[in-house]
């Protein structure tokens, strides 16, 4: 009976039977990985994944007998030690999976073989403190010893030293630990109503992985300003250790039980409390959506976890498809590299990432669907480190192909691995919801991310002007993060007052928003504040991105916003704006009309549409503000083929705060 190739149903996975003796049993083992081999030799459609299946190959190749039987046993083990449990063999390429009669769950059955060689030999000094990822966090992350752990990591000579001592690649770029953890810093909002959808529960709970946590806190703030920004009631889950993925991979099963038992009754709680439970790095996810399920089938309290458990990207689709998703973007991103990582495709959740990045107007994703080949701590590791850049160079091609503006990846570490293996690039490494959050910070009322004084602003309703307004802002005028926080509540309500006569309406789609010191200074203030930076090239960074919008006393400066609230509409319109930017205009009676210089920072249009916002430049003669200053009428309008609107400015605290913009010379 001839067998058939593939199956016409979907991969299915079976438990991992790891509590039955016979798992370790070494001889049982052999004979299966001499089964499963022999059938992957004769396939061979697994070879361009990574280098596990090309050294089978070449070790059956390179045999006496060109068969599997011809090659020495003992050199086997070299196969299970290139596998990292993509597991995209099992989900992408084997036609033999289950329910297939073969059977064949590659995957799986090297997690055997690592299991059945933890238990024999343990594990090296190196690979049980790489894998011990929650007491790594909590020992570099002690004040002081943070900065020295970050100087040490890139230091040449300690790098070499690590190479030959403790086998971890001295070219190998490691993340940095953070100094402010993200679990005792995060403000999760749990104030909003719950409002439930038919896909999705209306509340959340925030699982905080260990790199989260120790390494890129900012991401999971940025889940929390989106949560929030969505008025999703949100808190985070109290007393969780490591998921067990890294000691999943080292083949310590009995550990990644004990971890199980320590992180499942807090989870089981919020489980039970229909709380949708998100957590921001794939492999966390994947640990408790599929490994710990199959490794504990008839847990009950694991499978009502994996059934609360949410990718965070999956968790904002299924909302947008409830309808209960804000997609008010105001900022677009450009070209975006996206690479979806292993560990949440294996999920079966489709490119929910994709999907909602490409709600936000103005923003092309290119999608790279491919292993990068850095995987969790294989990577990092001397002996992989080459292998780890090999299986990345096609993905490295692909980010890069499109000169994007930024390159992106649910999973931080391939992300990173996806920066070193590109090289120079104008392009910014930067994660999805780090992306999402740009692109809703410029929202509601464009002033989540404007920016502060560290005095009380003033009000403006003479048309005396103020002068404090025209001091120029230094460096040292930017307040602490703490002296900041204490001023924070009233000084955003006195600046949103102010900013009411900031602002010009032409007809109902474009809004005009003069910039000054004081817009400006909140602005960096407010990102200092919600990004926690307090590093000093990272502020004055800030500084030196924002305070070119300030005028200089002989022109405004405004953010264009173009606004239409549905996003085909929106989408639809812009591609009859282009060049609207330039046909703006700003009119003083007795003189000609001032057009906009537009984007001068970055271009944002093309042949095909124009952004929806804009940054203009509008340059007065000294005859003109002299004229403004006693009394001339000021008009102001748009002129495009697609879109006509003008307006006379005669509201006298509007007037008398763009005055205060302008110097008399």
């Amino acid at each position: 009976m001839a067998t058939r190739e593939g199956s016409l149903e979907a991969p299915k996975r079976h438990p991992i039977d790891w509590k039955n003796p016979d798992f370790y049993n070494e001889l049982s083992l052999n004979q299966e990985m001499e089964r499963v081999f022999d059938i992957c030799h004769g396939c061979r459609r697994c070879v361009n994944l990574c280098t596990a299946f090309p050294r089978l190959f070449d070790l059956i190749d390179e045999s006496a007998t060109g068969e599997l039987d011809g090659v020495d046993k003992n050199q086997l083990g070299e196969v299970v030690d290139r596998c990292y449990l993509c597991d995209m063999c099992f989900m992408t390429k084997c036609p033999y999976v289950p329910p297939h009669e073969w059977n064949i769950d590659f995957p799986h059955l090297m997690l055997r073989a690592k299991a059945v060689k933890y238990k024999n030999q343990g594990a090296g000094f190196r690979d049980q403190l790489l894998s011990n990822t929650d007491l790594m966090g909590k020992l570099a992350t002690i004040p002081v010893v943070v900065q020295t752990v970050n100087a040490i990591n890139k230091t040449p000579a300690t790098r070499k030293l690590m190479d030959s001592m403790l086998g971890i690649h001295a070219d190998r770029k490691l993340p940095e630990y953070a100094a402010d953890k993200f679990r005792s810093s995060a403000h999760p909002n749990d104030t909003f109503a719950v409002i439930n959808g038919a896909r999705t529960p209306g509340k959340v709970a925030i699982y905080a992985t260990c790199y989260v946590n120790y390494n890129e806190p900012g991401i999971g703030h940025d889940l929390l300003k989106i949560l929030e920004h969505n008025e999703i009631p949100t808190c985070l889950v109290e007393k969780v250790a490591c998921c067990g993925m890294p000691k999943l991979e080292l083949g310590d099963l009995e550990t990644v039980e004990k971890l199980k038992n320590k992180n499942i009754p807090h989870l089981l709680k919020f489980a039970q409390e229909g709380y949708a439970i998100l957590s921001a790095v794939p492999s966390c996810t994947l640990m408790y959506k599929q490994e710990l399920p199959l490794m504990f089938p008839d847990d009950e309290s694991v499978q009502a976890v994996a059934a609360a458990m949410f990718d965070p990207f999956e968790y904002l689709s299924l909302r947008n498809q409830d309808n209960l998703l804000k997609t008010n973007f105001k900022k677009s991103l450009g070209t975006v590299a996206y690479h979806i990582p292993c560990h949440q495709r294996v999920q079966n959740i489709g490119k929910k990432t994709r999907d909602i990045l490409q709600l936000i107007p103005d923003t092309t994703i290119n999608v790279v669907e491919r292993c990068s080949g850095h995987d969790g701590t294989w990577g990092v590791k001397s002996e992989h480190f080459a292998d780890s850049m090999k299986i990345g160079r096609p993905v490295f091609k692909q980010m890069a192909a499109s000169n994007p503006d930024y390159i992106s990846s649910d999973c931080a570490i391939a992300a990173r691995h996806i920066e070193q293996g590109i090289g120079e690039s104008k392009a910014q490494k930067l994660h999805p919801l780090t992306l999402l959050w740009m692109a809703y910070s410029t929202n509601t009322d464009n002033t989540d991310h404007q920016l502060p004084v560290d005095s009380d602003p003033p009000v403006i309703n003479t048309i005396q002007r103020d002068e404090k307004l025209m001091t120029p802002m230094t460096r040292d005028s930017l307040l602490t993060l703490e002296a900041y926080a204490k001023i924070r509540k009233d000084f955003r309500a006195q600046v949103m007052t102010h900013k009411k006569n900031r602002k010009i309406f032409l007809g109902e789609n474009i809004t005009l928003i003069f910039e000054d010191a004081l817009t400006i200074r909140y602005q960096i203030q407010e990102m200092l504040h919600v990004e926690r930076i307090f590093q000093e090239e990272e502020i004055i960074h800030e500084f030196e991105t924002y305070t070119p919008l300030i005028p200089n006393g002989s022109n405004w400066k405004t953010t264009m916003m173009i606004e239409y609230p549905d996003p085909a509409i929106r989408a639809a319109k812009l591609a009859t704006m282009v060049g609207i930017e330039d046909k703006v205009w700003v009119r003083i009676a007795g003189f000609a009309p001032v057009y906009a210089i537009a984007d001068e920072d970055l271009e944002r249009e093309t042949s095909e549409k124009t952004s929806s916002v804009h940054f203009l430049r509008f340059e007065l003669t000294s005859e003109m503000i002299q004229s403004l200053h006693q009394g001339a009428a000021l008009s102001m309008g748009v002129d495009h083929p697609a879109y006509q609107a003008s307006t006379d400015i005669v509201d006298v605290n509007i007037r008398t705060s763009l005055l205060n913009d302008l110097s008399i010379t």
